[in-house]
């Protein structure tokens, strides 16, 4: 027994833990039912829930409950704001081909999200225009949920967000224009971009935002004509965006006057309640082209919405002759997901990603140990992992090949030098054991070490010879003094690493970067 009755609640949780009988992502008994299970007061129970809370075993979530959380016993992969542009080679169509490949991995895996509640022979034609009112009123409500104003009658629906990207990059810029990005993101829009002809410039962001510095000197030094900043929780990094650093670039924007499309297709998907802001949030000015959306690898189970802005009257004619209206089953199922209390709701979609990512997460660690880590995320559709080294081009042939439909290679959504070291992986799939077995066999086989070549075999076998032809006196000699070198060595290796590993200051953040 406990020493403290509260502490009989932490001692069920471990065993419980222990026995696998819970795992993260998992929802925890109610208070009250655990108080009657171990026979302890409702009191006793939550100062128990609050001591595993505190530990960050468990987290409460507002009118859900309490749930598991993955426990990392790795430290999380660092990312860093870049510190040069990267202007992408144009490739053509290549990397929109390449791109289209992972199209699964991008979008939820959910057979149930967003499919339609009535019968298939009932679907009726598409509604030509922005859609039905009443829906683009629903859309109008949640987007309230994250500060955006704006009326029904400026609001698009689509099917497809990238259509609606790609209309608009097509009206507000010119082939061979430059457009700024800030990576990591949807590979879809870099290689839109470039399929499109247009010039590229990637501007890398880390975890407290980008180098404002820098991405001032390129808008002043370079002819940019368009600016795409992904929104809250976006691929692949889930990285929430600071209330400072959305008002840095909404006063960025407001000086050089030009048009910027926000691609927000994550913010549904926050780990954590709480109030959540957008680029277009504080757009007082009306310079950003707001692209929202919801997606699902089944056929006809997306939507997306777009606010214009002050590029109302030069896209309604873009939009119009794409034709990317809902049919009206869509629209209801759209509808029905914004309802907060529909039971296929964008709010339980998302515990029910978070709870999946914990999984995922959970299952990787133990499965890989030491070969990875992962990028702290606060929100979205993926986890972004880093692999303690590139795996071989033969192994991500393979591993592509079986499970593009969950993960990224990071060369497509990275464009710095360690790109070939982050791996993006989907945590909405329903089983990862596959993936894990198979990222296990290809790092172990890439981490094994590569056999000898001929003159170090050589010279091994000299040593040898030489060590048994050797006096006793002579080996125990020679013993001690490798010995000594091998430990010389091994500190001065060590030595090395300590005074070689980056240190983080956090006056280069005051100085140089954004808080992001």
């Amino acid at each position: 027994m406990a020493d403290f009755l509260y502490k009989g609640v932490v001692d069920w949780f471990l065993d419980q833990m222990s026995q696998e009988a819970i795992v993260p992502g998992d929802k925890m008994p109610s208070l009250r039912a655990l108080s009657k299970q171990l026979g302890l007061s409702l009191n006793t129970v939550i100062h128990g829930y609050e001591l595993l809370s505190e530990d960050g075993w468990i987290e409460s979530r507002p009118k859900s409950g309490y749930f598991v959380c993955h426990r990392s016993e790795t430290k999380p992969a660092l990312l860093l704001a870049g510190d040069a542009l990267r202007e992408l080679a144009n490739e053509g169509t290549k990397p929109a081909w390449s791109c289209l490949a992972h199209r699964g991995a991008l979008v939820d895996q959910s057979d149930a999200f967003l499919s339609p509640a009535v019968r298939q022979e009932e679907v009726h034609l598409p509604v030509l225009g922005k859609g039905h009112l009443a829906v683009r009123e629903a859309v109008i409500e949640y987007l309230k949920g994250l500060s955006i104003k704006a009326h029904a009658s400026h609001l698009w629906l689509g099917q497809s967000p990238l259509a609606m990207f790609t209309q608009t990059v097509q009206t507000l810029t010119q082939r061979g224009d430059s457009v700024l990005v800030l990576t990591p993101c949807d590979p879809r829009i870099t290689t839109t971009l470039q399929s499109l002809g247009r010039q590229v410039v990637a501007l890398t962001a880390g975890e407290r935002g980008v180098d404002l510095d820098l991405a001032i000197r390129c808008l002043r030094d370079k002819s940019i004509r368009l600016i795409v900043l992904p929104g809250q929780f976006s691929f692949p990094a889930g990285q929430l965006i600071s209330n400072l650093s959305l008002r840095r670039w909404l006063a960025i924007i407001e000086e050089t006057k030009l048009p910027v499309i926000e691609w927000d297709l994550c913010s549904h998907l926050a780990y954590r309640t709480g109030s959540l802001m957008a680029y277009k949030s504080l757009d007082s000015s009306d310079h950003i082209v707001y692209i929202g959306g919801v997606e699902s690898k089944g056929a006809g189970r997306s939507a997306c919405w777009c606010l214009p802005g002050r590029h109302q009257t030069l896209l309604e004619g873009a939009f119009l002759s794409a034709d990317m209206a809902l049919s009206d089953v869509q629209q209801i199922a759209l509808s029905d997901a914004l309802q907060t209390s529909s039971k296929r709701s964008l709010m339980k979609r998302a515990r029910d990603v978070w709870a999946n990512s914990e999984r995922v997460k959970a299952h990787l660690e133990s499965r890989l140990g030491e070969h990875v880590s992962f990028a702290a995320s606060k929100g979205g559709i993926s986890l972004w992992m880093r692999l303690s080294k590139p795996l071989e081009v033969a192994s991500m042939t393979a591993l592509l090949g079986s499970f593009r439909h969950a993960i990224v290679p990071g060369a497509l959504v990275s464009h710095e030098a360690d790109a070939n070291y982050w791996l993006a992986v989907n945590v909405t799939l329903d089983d990862v054991e596959p993936l894990a077995k198979a990222l296990a066999e290809h790092l172990v086989t890439d981490n094994v070490g590569q056999p000898e070549d001929d003159t170090e075999l050589e010279e091994n076998k000299v040593d040898k010879v030489e060590s048994d032809l050797a006096s006793p006196e002579e080996s125990s000699q020679k013993d001690t003094t490798e010995g000594s070198k091998v430990s010389d060595e091994k500190e001065a290796k060590t030595s090395r690493n300590v005074t070689t590993e980056p240190l983080y200051n956090p006056m280069l953040d005051l100085i140089n970067h954004d808080f992001g």
